[in-house]
């Protein structure tokens, strides 16, 4: 027997052998692999779809993450900007309390000096008045001479003097 030789009923039943055993896994093995390549390939899309589904999801939450995150800095810029106003706003109200004060400060130390300048005043005319009583007492103590009248005024302008300070 020659093994590169050709025989016809070899030929024929490797044909009857190669179909019979197509016939048998046609009949118990296709189906069921064909049905395991359906399974994987319906798994493996409903993975896909999970996955692309998921993805959505994460797109939809980053998306309301970001929207927060954008309406979480309006509300600091806002509240910064109330937060300023209020503080101008106080600033202001201080500023015109204190000024406020400080004119009653100054309207109350002016009439403490017009008070104080008047009773200086009243002081001053009073010993104006005696010394002018003084002097003419000494004057009608006796008479004067124009040396002795110089004299008594340079006096009573001394007094006068000595009694301001």
């Amino acid at each position: 027997m020659d093994l590169l030789s050709v025989e016809p009923g070899l030929i024929f039943w490797t044909v009857v052998t190669f179909v019979f055993l197509l016939g048998i896994l046609w009949k118990f093995a296709w189906n069921p692999i064909l049905g395991a390549l359906d399974a994987r390939e319906r798994a493996i899309q409903k993975t896909i779809e999970d996955a692309e589904r998921l993805q959505a999801e994460a797109q939809g939450i980053l998306e309301e993450h970001q929207k927060r995150l954008a309406e979480s800095r309006e509300e600091r810029g806002r509240i910064l900007d109330e937060a300023r106003r209020a503080g101008e706003h106080l600033k202001n109200d201080v500023l015109e309390k204190a000024r406020g004060e400080a004119e009653q400060i100054v309207s109350r130390a002016k009439r403490q000096i017009e008070l104080e300048t008047e009773q200086a005043l009243l002081v001053i005319r009073d010993q104006a008045a005696e010394l002018a009583v003084k002097a003419a007492e000494r004057v009608i103590e006796r008479s004067l001479s124009d040396e002795d009248h110089r004299r008594m005024a340079r006096a009573a302008v001394s007094e006068l003097t000595e009694a301001r300070s």
